[in-house]
């Protein structure tokens, strides 16, 4: 077997010395962020206690300006084919929330483009996505379809798309 060389003890405190310098240096700088963030918070204080209205209170909102109700789509059905395989048949009535000043003036704009709202319609529910379709709010729905429906009639006369009835069923 190997001799084992005797090792002296200047050499035995060399290898058993900690870094001291580096944990002090570490301990030094930990020590002066966690007053730093001390020091912040007791001057800055707490957070700021958040605004709004009692819960109880301001429960019931009311509406300022008449509107009306305009129909863009009765009774109407679109097929939609989820990736090709599943035909899912959608029954829906579209109706246009307006002022009531600006009914008078998009009842007849809607009248004369009657066919070509409910092709945009079509278009926009056939090519829509599952989950767009069982969405129950229908938000992305209503937002193309007034997106659609303001390029035919013009903007600025629709304050929101109202969907009264959606029915969505597979077919196969």
């Amino acid at each position: 077997m190997a001799e084992e060389t005797p090792v002296s003890p200047e050499e035995q405190k060399k290898k058993s010395k900690l870094p001291l310098k580096t944990i002090i240096i570490i301990v030094g700088v930990l020590l002066m962020e966690g007053g730093t963030i001390s020091m912040f918070m007791v001057f800055k204080g707490g957070p700021a206690p958040a605004e709004g209205t009692d819960p109880i209170s301001d429960t019931a909102q009311v509406q300022t300006k008449e509107c009306a109700e305009v129909v863009l789509a009765e009774d109407f059905s679109v097929d939609n084919y989820i990736g090709g395989k599943t035909r899912l048949v959608i029954n829906m009535r579209i109706c246009a929330k307006v002022d009531k000043a600006k009914a008078a003036e998009l009842e007849p704009l809607v009248e004369g483009h009657k066919t070509e709202i409910m092709d945009a319609v079509r278009t926009l529910v056939s090519s829509a996505q599952p989950d767009q379709i069982k969405d129950p709010k229908l938000q992305v729905i209503k937002r193309e379809i007034k997106t659609g429906v303001e390029k035919i009639i013009g903007e600025g006369l629709l304050d929101e798309i109202l969907v009264s009835n959606w029915q969505s069923y597979t077919a196969d």
